[in-house]
């Protein structure tokens, strides 16, 4: 029983159709596309981590939640009070909301950001230096950090050098570092839909309401060390119980069956 991205999909059918094969798509992103259309008429089942993670109506959708390897991200401790370090991880896009992040950090006093991220395309490139700009024109020079992106293997070292992940993904697609984060017991606040079933509703907000985030963050400020802990620790568990690589190998293997 083979799995497969779109392309793969595409490639694969002709060959494994005809011997009667399942052949299960695993996509999960906002965008749709012509080669997905044809991906999914081919296939037997299409994975995916929930329902509205994938763009296309189809009864072939399965949700089976995210593969994290559970053994990749220690847990990490809660740091004290004190000046609230906030992360973001991914492409410089529009797509990844940043400007909201920049305009809700403005609002609240003894908060940082650091985001990293690749640049590879000019428009890329140009988005960051209009974000910088924007920091400049908000008074954030010295509290925010734009910058590059980082090896995989670097990234538990920046879940534990913070106390918060921020996502501003636009909805549709359930940026896999949310439940990375989760998964080391870093708290997360994000803005997508698709997020509902890990985050608490005080730790979710509207995504272009930068005055709702700055209530967010300044709520996780306020909390102490070991209220954070907690909350990092709820997430952990729903990441065990759902997303793991184990749970999402079993959640394949049942997408091929009959529903």
């Amino acid at each position: 029983m083979p799995w497969a991205d779109a392309p793969r999909a595409k490639a694969a059918a002709p060959v494994v159709r005809p011997l009667r094969i399942p052949l299960v798509l695993w996509f999960t992103h906002w965008r749709a596309s012509r080669l997905l259309r044809l991906a999914e008429r081919v296939s037997s089942a299409v994975a995916t981590v929930e329902e509205r993670s994938f763009p296309l109506p189809s009864r072939k959708v399965r949700a089976i939640g995210h593969g994290i390897d559970l053994d990749e991200f220690p847990c990490v401790e809660a740091r004290p009070e004190g000046v609230l370090r906030v992360l973001a991880l991914g492409r410089y896009s529009p797509a990844k909301g940043l400007e909201t992040v920049l305009r809700a950090l403005a609002q609240v006093d003894d908060a940082r950001l650091v985001a990293h991220g690749p640049a590879l395309t000019e428009y890329e490139r140009a988005h960051r230096g209009e974000l910088l700009r924007l920091a400049a024109e908000l008074g954030l020079v010295g509290r925010v950090q734009l910058e590059d992106a980082v090896p995989r293997s670097q990234v538990p070292a920046l879940f534990a050098a913070n106390d918060l992940l921020v996502n501003n993904m636009r909805a549709g697609a359930p940026d896999k570092v949310v439940y990375e984060a989760a998964a080391s017991c870093l708290p997360v606040v994000a803005s997508n839909p698709v997020f509902d079933a890990l985050l608490e509703p005080e730790w979710r907000f509207a995504r272009d309401d930068p005055r709702e985030l700055a209530e967010r963050l300044r709520a996780f400020a306020a909390l102490p060390a070991g209220e954070r802990a907690a909350v990092g620790r709820r997430l952990y568990e729903r990441v065990a119980a759902g997303h793991s690589v184990d749970s999402w190998a079993e959640g394949i293997l049942s997408a091929a069956g009959p529903r």
